[in-house]
């Protein structure tokens, strides 16, 4: 019977172990070099033994990232960086072309993560300090310890949101429209549609993924920026100071569309944050999609549904 691995990332350790006991009571050893902190501890059940053959859909590209903010070390709304290593685990078990922005520590999991799969994936290095947005992360510190922005902002008052108070957060949440363009430069796979997947998407809810790994989404609407739609949008089109409110209507973890869109959609998007900081305005990816979206509704192509609901529709 199997007794399940065991994955164990601990202070003063230069190696990962991920041990098993299969039903046929062979023991099998893996190891990675990782310099993990003290602070970085999992100890959970297990296993994934690599891709087999292909029989995944190969049409399109998934890009995404997985950068390390400090989240493990905050106070509210905290979580370990190898927790988040663990929700990605799902994602990267998706047999598909992938484009992985990672850090260092991170690219040995990866690695180990896309075995059998190594043609259709594509593993770039990063840094907080390498996304363009990090240089907005002076004036993102001013506007947050401003009293106009911390006057009747909701995401502070209604359980201190670390999108109103951590700039890195917000950095990385914008800058995941950076890290597509990126993606499409490179047009590792020859694809002409490319979808955003958080690293954490699913948070390892059980059922978010396909069991199986395979996934064929229906790539229509090619001109448009897909976004996920979790409630009525249209009332909030003349509310002001929607950067202050504590709404959730454009999931964030999600979006695909063709290169040419996504490109149109990079350009507004670098404008936007530029205006914001002329203005004063800090948030994240969400807050940042509903404004573009009102500005041009032709741009976009919203679905109806929940939070985790990608490879359901």
């Amino acid at each position: 019977m199997f007794n399940g691995p065991r994955f164990s990332l601990s202070c003063n350790r230069k190696l990962v172990v991920i041990v098993g006991l299969s039903s046929a009571t062979v023991l099998y050893l893996v190891g990675v070099y990782v310099p993990f902190t003290c602070t970085d501890v999992y100890d959970s059940p297990f296993l994934w033994e690599g891709f087999g053959p292909e029989r995944g859909s190969y049409s399109f590209t998934v890009v995404t990232s997985m950068i390390d903010i400090g989240r493990g070390r905050w106070n509210a709304q905290s979580r370990k960086y190898n927790d988040y290593l663990m929700f990605m685990s799902h994602l990267l078990k998706l047999d598909v072309n992938m484009v992985i922005f990672i850090e260092t520590k991170g690219r040995p999991f990866v690695e180990w993560m896309r075995r059998g799969r190594k043609k259709r994936t594509l593993i770039l290095p990063i840094t907080l300090q390498d996304l363009p947005y990090y240089k907005h992360r002076g004036r993102m510190e001013e506007i947050m310890k401003s009293v106009e922005y911390q006057n009747d902002n909701e995401l502070l008052t209604d359980g201190d949101h670390c999108e109103a108070r951590i700039p890195e957060y917000d950095i990385v949440q914008l800058s995941k429209i950076h890290l597509v363009n990126e993606a499409i430069l490179r047009n590792p796979f020859n694809t002409s549609y490319y979808f955003w997947i958080d690293g954490g998407y699913g948070h390892g809810e059980a059922g978010v993924y396909p069991s199986d790994g395979v996934w064929k989404p229906v790539l229509a609407h090619s001109d448009k920026v897909m976004l996920l739609q979790l409630k009525p949008i249209d009332e909030w089109e003349h509310v002001p100071d929607l950067h202050k409110k504590n709404i959730n209507i454009l999931a964030g973890g999600v979006f695909g569309g063709g290169v040419d869109v996504l490109r149109r959609y990079h350009e507004l998007h670098v404008k936007l944050i530029d205006e914001w900081m002329r203005k004063g305005i800090v948030d994240d990816d969400q807050t940042a999609n509903i404004q573009l979206y009102f500005r041009d509704r032709t741009m976009f192509h919203l679905v109806r549904s929940g939070w985790f609901d990608l490879f359901k529709l």
